[in-house]
């Protein structure tokens, strides 16, 4: 029985590739997978790591954000009596204000 012309062309498409090339390229193709999954990995990891610190800082930003306001605050109110003494001062000892 004579080869049917699809049977010839798979026959002379196969002979075309070289065996050692292909497997050279199934290596080639397993070594980058292969890093890759390390790779992986390893972002997924600083992702991890960095998730746990983006979490500290934050808590510590927060925290020091507070104490910013408070002292803001603070200040503010120290600054009113300062004012408010001076007001005081000024009306009781004019003469000490005036030069």
């Amino acid at each position: 029985m004579e080869p049917t012309a699809s049977e010839v062309f798979c026959g002379r498409v196969l002979g075309m590739v070289n065996a050692e090339d292909v497997n050279a390229i199934i290596l080639a193709q397993k070594n980058m997978l292969d890093r890759f999954e390390k790779t992986n990995e390893m972002l997924l990891n600083f992702n991890n790591l960095s998730s746990v610190r983006m979490q500290q800082m934050n808590e510590r930003f927060v925290h020091h954000t507070r104490t910013l306001v408070e002292m803001k605050k603070d200040l503010d109110s120290i600054f009113r009596r300062i004012r408010a003494l001076k007001g005081k001062l000024a009306k009781q000892y004019p003469e000490a204000f005036s030069s």
